[in-house]
């Protein structure tokens, strides 16, 4: 199902970015850019991860990867300066 039809992401994208460590909103959309352009889909895509998580076994959520979002330009201006 579309979850985010702006960017065309389904329930399938947000469970599988669970599985490479996704934990968080803030991830997602910067992972799939979901709640970027008109954010209606933000309420279902917060349910679509929470329920996605929920349903990983202990020993899959221990072997899960964790996502790093790149830093924004603001963040690394700070660093710069």
């Amino acid at each position: 199902m579309y979850v985010c039809v702006c960017k065309g992401v389904t329930t399938r994208q947000i469970v599988q970015a669970a599985a490479e460590g996704v934990t968080r909103m803030r991830e997602l959309r910067c992972k799939l850019g979901v709640t970027t352009e008109c954010n209606l889909c933000a309420q279902c895509a917060h349910q679509c991860l929470r329920s996605a998580l929920a349903e990983q076994t202990p020993q899959q959520a221990a072997k899960r990867p964790r996502f790093h979002a790149p830093a924004s330009q603001a963040a690394i201006a700070l660093e710069v300066s």
